[in-house]
């Protein structure tokens, strides 16, 4: 996404959005929301309710903020918390957590923070991460890559492993026949393994969209990267005889003003990602930047006309004891 800034202010997004003008007609929506047993509902009225009783804010609309720690807070709100492995109380009482994958550190700081006597380790192939954890004396990081290393740790030795948003950085080969078995190695027995991703599909896409998702798809195809990954674990997880439970829940968010300040929110982390990925997407699709650009820019009045969602998936599993 050329050169972006690290943090930004969310009020300027916000005006920079809805600024925007489609430059071409847009087609008239041909879907009916999707409101079946397992979907939660997305509409403005059933998020803006969830205000009055989260435990979790939503950034202010002035505050600077950069785009990972958007989408940690973004699904911290969605989710209404950090896991959904049953391990509060073990949490409580004191146990051993490793994070995979931690980024700058936003999962690893604020769940340790609510949990004072476990102990925390964060782990990234990049130094994004706190060099400084003099305030977290819960919490430790380290630059590891699981793929081509391993992991330096002893098996058995973490009572709860935390992984999300990896989709993009792990082939099929890397998640079943490196990661996922080094996992398993150092997981306790009774631990928890949880996976969170969200699959590069919009619902009630538009054009735009579609076009996005889909150039998207292929490029991490030819980079052997599955877009679309929790199918695949959530057939793979249950077949190894490690785990004696495997249990997944999804929630939907929504993807712009229509679903109130959560969608609005959201929509701006997509398209701060999708400007993210001009680097190298534009290439791909053998289009200039300008019409890139345009894409985007009809990708965000066409969310608010299909009122277009996305999915996350959370994964977890209890290793056999």
């Amino acid at each position: 996404m050329g050169q972006f800034p690290s943090s930004f202010s969310l009020k300027k997004q916000f005006k920079r959005r809805t600024s925007l003008v489609s430059p071409l007609p847009l087609p008239k929506p041909k879907h009916t929301l999707d409101l079946s047993s397992d979907f939660r509902r997305v509409d403005k009225k059933t998020y803006d309710g969830i205000v009055n009783s989260s435990r979790y804010d939503l950034p202010d609309d002035d505050e600077r903020i950069d785009r990972i720690q958007l989408r940690h807070r973004l699904f911290r709100y969605v989710w209404q918390r950090n896991f959904s492995s049953p391990v509060r109380d073990d949490l409580l009482k004191g146990i051993n957590v490793l994070d995979v994958g931690c980024g700058e550190g936003s999962w690893v700081l604020d769940t340790a923070s609510t949990y004072p006597n476990s102990t925390f380790h964060g782990i990234d192939m990049a130094e994004m991460f706190p060099k400084d954890t003099s305030n977290y004396p819960n919490v430790n990081f380290s630059k590891i890559n699981v793929v081509n290393d391993g992991l330096p740790f002893e098996s058995n030795s973490f009572d709860f492993i935390h992984l999300r948003f990896l989709v993009q950085y792990l082939t099929e080969d890397d998640w079943d026949n490196k990661v996922l078995k080094e996992l398993i190695r150092v997981l306790k027995p009774g631990g928890y393994l949880e996976i969170m991703e969200f699959d590069m599909i919009f619902y009630n896409s538009g054009f735009s969209a579609t076009k996005l998702q889909t150039s998207t798809i292929e490029y991490f195809k030819s980079k052997k990267i599955s877009a679309v990954i929790s199918p695949h674990l959530k057939k793979y997880l249950p077949k190894l005889p490690q785990f004696s439970e495997v249990l997944s829940e999804e929630r939907s968010t929504p993807l712009g003003n229509w679903g109130g300040r959560l969608g609005s929110f959201a929509k701006v982390y997509f398209i701060l990602a999708f400007k993210h990925m001009k680097l190298v997407l534009p290439d791909y699709m053998k289009i200039s930047g300008d019409e890139y650009d345009n894409i985007i820019n009809r990708f965000d009045v066409e969310c608010e006309l299909n009122e277009t969602y996305i999915k996350t998936c959370r994964i977890y599993c209890k290793k056999c004891v």
